[in-house]
Protein backbone atom coordinates (compact mmCIF):
# COMPACT_ATOMS: atom_id res chain seq x y z
CA UNK A 1 0.00 0.00 0.00
CA UNK A 2 2.84 2.41 0.80
CA UNK A 3 4.77 1.70 -2.38
CA UNK A 4 3.42 4.73 -4.25
CA UNK A 5 4.28 7.07 -1.40
CA UNK A 6 7.76 5.60 -1.17
CA UNK A 7 8.44 6.41 -4.80
CA UNK A 8 7.74 10.08 -4.15
CA UNK A 9 9.52 10.41 -0.81
CA UNK A 10 12.63 8.38 -1.58
CA UNK A 11 14.72 11.51 -2.08
CA UNK A 12 16.51 13.09 -4.98
CA UNK A 13 18.84 10.18 -5.56
CA UNK A 14 16.16 8.51 -7.72
CA UNK A 15 15.26 11.60 -9.72
CA UNK A 16 18.17 11.95 -12.18
CA UNK A 17 16.98 8.84 -14.06
CA UNK A 18 13.85 10.65 -15.23
CA UNK A 19 14.86 14.27 -14.95
CA UNK A 20 14.58 17.33 -17.15
CA UNK A 21 15.73 15.73 -20.38
CA UNK A 22 13.27 12.82 -20.14
CA UNK A 23 10.50 14.50 -22.13
CA UNK A 24 8.19 14.03 -23.91
CA UNK A 25 6.72 11.30 -21.72
CA UNK A 26 3.49 9.39 -21.37
CA UNK A 27 1.44 8.73 -18.24
CA UNK A 28 -1.66 6.58 -17.77
CA UNK A 29 -4.54 8.29 -15.97
CA UNK A 30 -7.62 6.99 -14.11
CA UNK A 31 -9.54 6.43 -17.37
CA UNK A 32 -6.74 4.28 -18.77
CA UNK A 33 -5.81 7.03 -21.24
CA UNK A 34 -2.17 7.35 -22.22
CA UNK A 35 -1.48 11.06 -21.98
CA UNK A 36 1.54 12.56 -23.69
CA UNK A 37 3.23 15.42 -21.81
CA UNK A 38 5.64 17.17 -24.14
CA UNK A 39 7.60 19.12 -21.51
CA UNK A 40 7.57 19.73 -17.74
CA UNK A 41 4.37 21.72 -17.08
CA UNK A 42 4.65 25.35 -16.02
CA UNK A 43 0.97 26.44 -15.97
CA UNK A 44 -1.36 23.87 -14.43
CA UNK A 45 -5.12 24.20 -14.02
CA UNK A 46 -6.29 21.93 -11.19
CA UNK A 47 -9.96 21.01 -10.75
CA UNK A 48 -11.51 19.57 -7.57
CA UNK A 49 -10.46 20.05 -3.92
CA UNK A 50 -8.65 16.71 -3.58
CA UNK A 51 -6.49 17.43 -6.61
CA UNK A 52 -5.74 20.93 -5.30
CA UNK A 53 -4.68 19.55 -1.92
CA UNK A 54 -2.50 17.00 -3.70
CA UNK A 55 -0.81 19.71 -5.78
CA UNK A 56 -0.13 21.85 -2.71
CA UNK A 57 1.19 18.91 -0.68
CA UNK A 58 3.71 18.27 -3.46
CA UNK A 59 4.83 21.92 -3.45
CA UNK A 60 3.42 22.66 -6.91
CA UNK A 61 1.50 25.81 -5.96
CA UNK A 62 3.83 28.11 -7.93
CA UNK A 63 3.03 26.12 -11.07
CA UNK A 64 -0.76 26.34 -10.62
CA UNK A 65 -2.32 29.01 -12.81
CA UNK A 66 -5.94 28.47 -11.69
CA UNK A 67 -8.15 26.12 -9.69
CA UNK A 68 -11.71 24.81 -9.98
CA UNK A 69 -14.31 23.50 -7.56
CA UNK A 70 -15.27 24.43 -4.01
CA UNK A 71 -11.76 24.70 -2.65
CA UNK A 72 -11.47 25.78 1.01
CA UNK A 73 -7.98 24.53 1.87
CA UNK A 74 -5.11 25.30 1.78
CA UNK A 75 -5.78 28.98 2.38
CA UNK A 76 -3.16 30.03 -0.18
CA UNK A 77 -5.01 28.00 -2.81
CA UNK A 78 -8.12 30.10 -2.28
CA UNK A 79 -6.16 33.12 -3.51
CA UNK A 80 -5.62 31.50 -6.92
CA UNK A 81 -7.89 32.47 -9.83
CA UNK A 82 -10.96 30.26 -10.04
CA UNK A 83 -12.51 28.76 -13.17
CA UNK A 84 -15.74 28.16 -11.23
CA UNK A 85 -17.36 24.77 -10.85
CA UNK A 86 -20.74 25.00 -9.15
CA UNK A 87 -22.43 25.54 -12.53
CA UNK A 88 -19.98 23.53 -14.61
CA UNK A 89 -16.74 24.35 -16.37
CA UNK A 90 -16.07 26.34 -19.49
CA UNK A 91 -13.20 25.35 -21.75
CA UNK A 92 -12.90 29.01 -22.76
CA UNK A 93 -12.50 30.06 -19.11
CA UNK A 94 -9.75 27.49 -18.62
CA UNK A 95 -8.02 28.42 -21.89
CA UNK A 96 -7.74 32.03 -20.69
CA UNK A 97 -5.07 30.86 -18.24
CA UNK A 98 -2.99 29.28 -21.04
CA UNK A 99 -2.54 25.89 -19.30
CA UNK A 100 0.00 23.33 -20.41
CA UNK A 101 -1.59 20.69 -18.17
CA UNK A 102 -5.18 20.29 -16.92
CA UNK A 103 -5.88 18.01 -13.94
CA UNK A 104 -9.51 16.90 -13.40
CA UNK A 105 -11.49 14.18 -11.64
CA UNK A 106 -14.36 11.91 -12.74
CA UNK A 107 -16.25 13.02 -9.62
CA UNK A 108 -17.16 16.17 -11.55
CA UNK A 109 -18.80 14.99 -14.76
CA UNK A 110 -18.79 18.50 -16.20
CA UNK A 111 -15.03 18.68 -15.68
CA UNK A 112 -14.57 15.63 -17.89
CA UNK A 113 -15.85 17.74 -20.77
CA UNK A 114 -12.60 19.68 -20.54
CA UNK A 115 -10.64 16.56 -21.48
CA UNK A 116 -11.99 16.32 -25.03
CA UNK A 117 -11.86 20.09 -25.54
CA UNK A 118 -8.18 20.31 -24.65
CA UNK A 119 -7.27 17.15 -26.51
CA UNK A 120 -8.40 18.94 -29.67
CA UNK A 121 -5.87 21.74 -29.09
CA UNK A 122 -3.16 19.30 -27.90
CA UNK A 123 -3.07 20.46 -24.27
CA UNK A 124 -2.66 17.37 -22.07
CA UNK A 125 -5.31 16.68 -19.46
CA UNK A 126 -4.94 14.05 -16.75
CA UNK A 127 -7.90 12.47 -14.93
CA UNK A 128 -7.19 11.48 -11.32
CA UNK A 129 -9.56 9.28 -9.30
CA UNK A 130 -9.19 8.71 -5.56
CA UNK A 131 -11.44 5.70 -4.71
CA UNK A 132 -8.99 4.19 -2.20
CA UNK A 133 -5.69 4.90 -0.45
CA UNK A 134 -3.48 3.08 -2.99
CA UNK A 135 -5.04 5.31 -5.67
CA UNK A 136 -4.14 8.39 -3.65
CA UNK A 137 -0.52 7.20 -3.49
CA UNK A 138 -0.46 6.48 -7.23
CA UNK A 139 -1.77 9.97 -7.93
CA UNK A 140 0.90 11.48 -5.71
CA UNK A 141 3.50 9.69 -7.83
CA UNK A 142 1.90 10.67 -11.15
CA UNK A 143 1.35 14.36 -10.40
CA UNK A 144 4.44 14.69 -8.26
CA UNK A 145 6.77 13.51 -11.00
CA UNK A 146 5.47 16.06 -13.47
CA UNK A 147 5.58 19.00 -11.07
CA UNK A 148 8.87 18.17 -9.39
CA UNK A 149 10.62 17.67 -12.69
CA UNK A 150 9.29 21.00 -13.93
CA UNK A 151 10.90 22.75 -10.98
CA UNK A 152 14.15 20.84 -11.44
CA UNK A 153 14.22 21.79 -15.10
CA UNK A 154 13.65 25.46 -14.22
CA UNK A 155 16.74 25.31 -11.99
CA UNK A 156 18.70 23.49 -14.69
CA UNK A 157 17.80 26.14 -17.26
CA UNK A 158 18.75 28.98 -14.92
CA UNK A 159 22.15 27.37 -14.31
CA UNK A 160 22.88 26.54 -17.95
CA UNK A 161 26.55 27.33 -18.55
CA UNK A 162 27.20 28.35 -14.94
CA UNK A 163 30.44 27.15 -13.29
CA UNK A 164 30.02 24.37 -10.73
CA UNK A 165 31.07 25.96 -7.42
CA UNK A 166 32.65 24.02 -4.57
CA UNK A 167 30.56 24.11 -1.42
CA UNK A 168 30.77 23.09 2.22
CA UNK A 169 27.34 22.24 3.61
CA UNK A 170 27.28 22.59 7.38
CA UNK A 171 24.39 20.81 9.06
CA UNK A 172 25.54 21.34 12.66
CA UNK A 173 28.35 23.06 14.55
CA UNK A 174 29.52 22.02 18.02
CA UNK A 175 31.14 24.43 20.46
CA UNK A 176 34.24 22.22 20.70
CA UNK A 177 35.10 22.82 17.05
CA UNK A 178 33.54 19.77 15.43
CA UNK A 179 31.23 20.25 12.47
CA UNK A 180 28.63 18.05 10.82
CA UNK A 181 28.27 17.67 7.06
CA UNK A 182 26.99 15.25 4.41
CA UNK A 183 28.86 13.18 1.84
CA UNK A 184 28.03 10.86 -1.05
CA UNK A 185 25.05 8.57 -0.58
CA UNK A 186 22.97 11.27 1.09
CA UNK A 187 20.09 13.17 -0.53
CA UNK A 188 21.60 16.50 0.58
CA UNK A 189 24.67 15.74 -1.53
CA UNK A 190 22.40 15.01 -4.50
CA UNK A 191 20.53 18.27 -3.91
CA UNK A 192 23.78 20.24 -3.98
CA UNK A 193 24.70 18.64 -7.30
CA UNK A 194 21.31 19.54 -8.78
CA UNK A 195 21.86 23.09 -7.52
CA UNK A 196 25.12 23.52 -9.43
CA UNK A 197 27.46 22.76 -6.55
CA UNK A 198 30.35 20.39 -5.93
CA UNK A 199 30.36 19.09 -2.38
CA UNK A 200 33.91 19.39 -0.99
CA UNK A 201 33.20 16.38 1.23
CA UNK A 202 31.75 14.18 -1.50
CA UNK A 203 34.58 11.71 -0.83
CA UNK A 204 32.94 10.90 2.51
CA UNK A 205 29.88 8.69 2.94
CA UNK A 206 26.61 9.86 4.46
CA UNK A 207 26.50 12.06 7.55
CA UNK A 208 29.98 12.80 8.87
CA UNK A 209 31.73 14.89 11.52
CA UNK A 210 34.65 16.95 10.20
CA UNK A 211 37.23 19.29 11.72
CA UNK A 212 37.89 22.92 10.94
CA UNK A 213 41.29 21.86 9.59
CA UNK A 214 39.63 19.58 7.03
CA UNK A 215 37.42 22.47 5.91
CA UNK A 216 40.46 24.77 5.61
CA UNK A 217 42.26 22.22 3.40
CA UNK A 218 39.26 21.98 1.04
CA UNK A 219 38.74 25.78 1.02
CA UNK A 220 35.24 25.93 -0.57
CA UNK A 221 33.96 28.67 -2.86
CA UNK A 222 30.71 28.82 -0.86
CA UNK A 223 29.68 27.90 2.67
CA UNK A 224 26.03 27.00 3.29
CA UNK A 225 25.12 26.64 6.95
CA UNK A 226 21.79 25.05 7.87
CA UNK A 227 20.52 26.38 11.20
CA UNK A 228 17.32 25.78 13.10
CA UNK A 229 17.14 29.50 13.87
CA UNK A 230 19.25 31.31 11.24
CA UNK A 231 21.86 33.68 12.66
CA UNK A 232 24.06 36.34 11.09
CA UNK A 233 26.52 34.74 8.60
CA UNK A 234 29.18 37.09 10.01
CA UNK A 235 29.33 34.87 13.10
CA UNK A 236 30.82 32.09 10.96
CA UNK A 237 33.51 34.44 9.70
CA UNK A 238 34.42 35.19 13.34
CA UNK A 239 35.36 31.58 14.08
CA UNK A 240 39.12 31.19 14.72
CA UNK A 241 40.98 30.93 11.42
CA UNK A 242 37.87 31.02 9.24
CA UNK A 243 38.71 34.49 7.92
CA UNK A 244 41.29 32.83 5.66
CA UNK A 245 38.71 30.77 3.77
CA UNK A 246 37.93 31.76 0.19
CA UNK A 247 34.18 31.78 0.85
CA UNK A 248 34.58 34.16 3.79
CA UNK A 249 36.95 36.50 1.90
CA UNK A 250 34.49 36.71 -1.01
CA UNK A 251 31.39 37.12 1.13
CA UNK A 252 29.97 33.77 0.03
CA UNK A 253 28.71 32.52 3.39
CA UNK A 254 24.97 31.78 3.38
CA UNK A 255 22.79 30.75 6.31
CA UNK A 256 19.54 28.92 5.51
CA UNK A 257 16.79 27.62 7.74
CA UNK A 258 17.40 23.93 8.42
CA UNK A 259 13.73 22.77 8.61
CA UNK A 260 12.82 20.46 5.69
CA UNK A 261 16.27 20.43 4.09
CA UNK A 262 17.22 17.37 6.12
CA UNK A 263 13.94 15.56 5.57
CA UNK A 264 13.91 13.23 2.52
CA UNK A 265 10.50 14.27 1.23
CA UNK A 266 8.92 16.21 -1.64
CA UNK A 267 10.25 19.51 -0.30
CA UNK A 268 13.77 18.48 -1.30
CA UNK A 269 12.88 20.28 -4.54
CA UNK A 270 12.60 23.49 -2.51
CA UNK A 271 16.00 22.72 -0.98
CA UNK A 272 17.51 22.43 -4.48
CA UNK A 273 16.03 25.81 -5.40
CA UNK A 274 17.41 27.50 -2.28
CA UNK A 275 20.84 25.91 -2.65
CA UNK A 276 20.96 27.07 -6.28
CA UNK A 277 20.23 30.66 -5.25
CA UNK A 278 22.93 30.46 -2.58
CA UNK A 279 25.50 29.04 -4.99
CA UNK A 280 24.59 31.12 -8.05
CA UNK A 281 22.73 34.26 -6.90
CA UNK A 282 23.60 36.05 -10.14
CA UNK A 283 21.42 33.56 -12.07
CA UNK A 284 18.34 34.36 -9.98
CA UNK A 285 18.58 38.14 -9.70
Amino acid sequence: MLAGMALVTSGLSALPAFAAGDFPREVTDALGRRVRIAAPPQRIVVVFPSNVELAWALGLEDLVAAIGGRVRWPESACAKPSIGGSLGYSAEAVAAYRPDLVVVTPSHYSALGLVEAFERVQVPSVVLAHPDLPSVFRNIELLGRAGMEARLQAVSQALDGAPRRSVYLETAAAARGAFQTMGTGHYANDALQWAGGRNVFADLQGSQQVSAEAIFVRDPDVIISLQQVPKDPALIAERPGWHSLRAVKNGRVVVLERSHKLIPGPRQIEAVEQYARALHPERFA
